[in-house]
């Protein structure tokens, strides 16, 4: 190669500071159009509760699966002692999941319950139009 290919001409900004805008190449290509709402709604809500709610809808979930893991052993088990021990784990595991889901639920009720909502007006929005 020679070396005037590998020469790499070097421009400074600085040097069209003053120079005139050149006319923008793609100004008519592009028709955006922005919607704004009126009015913005916020549905506040109790942190402590939206944490007590979360944490039994979790523990209901984990008692869901232990409830259904427990039914399947009792149902699939042919030993009549271990059958037995199955049948009360699944009878306890239901109690409990119906019990954290009930509660779950109730804690959701105070959610919706103590909420409030909030409205905002946006501001005005004027686009400029050449």
């Amino acid at each position: 190669m020679s070396a005037d290919k590998d020469k790499v001409e070097q421009v400074e900004a600085e040097d069209y500071k003053n120079s005139e805008l050149g006319e923008d190449p793609i100004d008519d290509t592009f028709n955006i159009t922005v919607s704004i709402p009126e009015t913005v709604q916020i549905k506040m809500v109790n942190a402590s509760t939206l944490s007590d709610y979360e944490v039994w809808l979790f523990i209901s979930s984990i008692l869901s699966n232990a409830f259904l893991g427990f039914l399947v052993a009792y149902c699939t088990n042919s030993d009549p002692a271990k059958s037995q021990s199955f049948f009360y784990s699944t009878i306890i595991f239901t109690f409990l999941f119906v019990v954290s889901i009930c509660v779950a639920f109730n804690k959701r009720q105070q959610l919706q319950s103590k909420s409030k909502d909030i409205k905002l007006k946006t501001s005005a929005f004027k686009s400029k139009k050449k």
